[in-house]
């Protein structure tokens, strides 16, 4: 557990403050360097392997102007 986390248990706060606390946290997340637990919440569910299989890779690649 983080250090700063330990001293929280013991600090009183309302619930107001909590409120105000936590919009400070995420807006600093937000504007923070971008890092994998970022770009994780950006990115939706993944879906099944069942779903991809009549998906084409060369098609796609063409379509790209690319070659595979």
């Amino acid at each position: 557990m983080d250090t700063g986390f330990v001293l929280d248990l013991f600090k009183r706060t309302t619930e107001e403050e909590e409120g105000r606390a936590v919009g400070k946290q995420r807006e600093k997340e937000r504007a923070g360097p971008l890092n994998s637990k970022r770009v994780l919440q950006g990115v939706g569910d993944l879906h099944w392997e069942e779903e991809y299989q009549g998906l084409d890779l060369s098609h796609f690649m063409e379509s790209l102007g690319g070659e595979l």
